[in-house]
């Protein structure tokens, strides 16, 4: 379930995303992802192949990180891919995921989409 309260993520659906890859340092963590964008998304567009779903690649990067919090899944967990749900208020946020759980609460997040 996403409750995300951070206008940057409106038309997202999170649930329908997929996680692509997760890269962490001492200063950042990027969480590589194709984004579901939902009609209310000012990129939305229908895809031309008659899928009724738009899938744009991107990232969300977290820098000036004050607290990280990593649990990866086990090996043998279902597809890392896939998005269980996403919380968060513009400083905090919690991924639960396939790959694993990440809370992390960072003074600078930045989405991009390709």
């Amino acid at each position: 379930m996403s409750g995300i309260s951070d206008p940057r993520f409106n038309g997202i659906d999170f649930e329908n995303s997929y996680l692509t890859g997760v890269i962490y340092d001492d200063e950042s963590l990027t969480l590589e992802m194709d984004f579901n964008l939902s009609e209310k998304h000012p990129q939305f567009a229908l895809p031309q192949d008659g899928d009724d779903s738009c899938y744009r690649g991107g990232y969300i990067r977290f820098a000036d990180i004050e607290d990280l919090q990593i649990e990866k899944a086990p090996e043998q967990a279902d597809d890392y891919s896939i998005v269980y749900s996403v919380s968060g208020d513009g400083r905090r946020f919690e991924f639960s995921s396939g790959w694993g759980q990440v809370k992390v609460t960072a003074g600078s997040v930045r989405l991009a989409l390709d």
